[in-house]
């Protein structure tokens, strides 16, 4: 297991256990940091991946019942453009706002399911996934695609220096081995289909290691309760969202920092 050391930061984020939240000091980002936040919303998947330049890239867009939620989330942050989206679910809980935030983010980049219908773009650079392609986000910011599903459901890894975050989409145990070939140490795991499946398996979460899981809220999807039990038996933080709030992680090529309601800690890997 890896071991962690826990820092008291100088400043904190107060983030509501409700959808909406209230935004204290946020320190700057330096030119070799990252955030990523991962939004409480009622219904579905979004979150946001910000630079130190302004630049924002959304991962899914969560229901379309979410959208007012992730409207006030996303103004809070005071965010009015968003450069890149990234699909990994055709589902309407990760698509729901595409065509709203197509309209209305000046969206530059789209990167989809390769079965996704997109005709209706004309302004937009899109690209789809392809198995084990790598597109570059940013500088040192690369995701890979793992796996995709018959349905189009892709699993993907991010990596930013030695921080790795794994979007996990498939609920099955069958997906494991292949990822298991792919991936070795995971920072920050994404549990897939809301935790309602049945990976990650014991042995899977042996062999990626990962510090936190996130859970994000569903309305439809029922918490599988043994996964919970697995991964609270493996010591790995669970961030159940919509018990949580919207958490805010900051990272640099080194290490990260988890900010939430309850705690505002730095992680440092050895």
């Amino acid at each position: 297991m890896k071991i962690r050391l826990f820092c008291c930061l100088l400043f904190s984020i107060m983030i509501s256990s409700s959808p909406l939240f209230a935004i204290a000091d946020i320190p700057e980002l330096n030119t070799d940091e990252i955030d990523i936040i991962f939004f409480n919303v009622p219904h579905g998947e979004a979150s946001l991946l910000t630079n130190h330049q302004g630049q924002h890239i959304l991962v899914n867009t969560a229901s379309k019942r979410s959208q007012k939620t992730l409207y006030q989330q996303l103004s809070k942050l005071h965010v009015d453009k968003i450069e890149t989206i990234v699909i990994t679910n055709q589902s309407e809980e990760y698509t729901g706002n595409l065509l709203y935030f197509l309209e209305h983010y000046q969206v530059e980049r789209l990167i989809i399911p390769s079965n996704m219908n997109v005709e209706f773009l004309e302004d937009v650079d899109v690209e789809t996934w392809k198995l084990n392609e790598e597109f570059v986000l940013w500088e040192d910011v690369n995701i890979r695609s793992l796996d995709e599903t018959k349905d189009g459901d892709i699993s993907f890894l991010m990596r930013y220096g030695k921080e790795s975050i794994l979007f996990l989409n498939d609920k099955e145990t069958t997906i494991e081995q292949k990822l298991i070939q792919q991936t070795v140490d995971v920072d920050i795991l994404k549990v897939a289909a809301f935790g309602s499946g049945h990976s990650p398996s014991q042995n899977f979460l042996e062999h990626i290691d990962p510090y936190m899981s996130i859970i994000f809220p569903s309305q439809t999807h029922k918490i599988n309760e043994s996964l919970i039990e697995r991964l609270n038996a493996t010591w790995i933080d669970v961030y159940f969202l919509k018990q949580s709030g919207t958490v805010f992680v900051r990272l640099n090529k080194d290490d990260y920092e988890i900010l939430t309601e309850n705690s505002s800690v730095s992680l440092k890997h050895s």
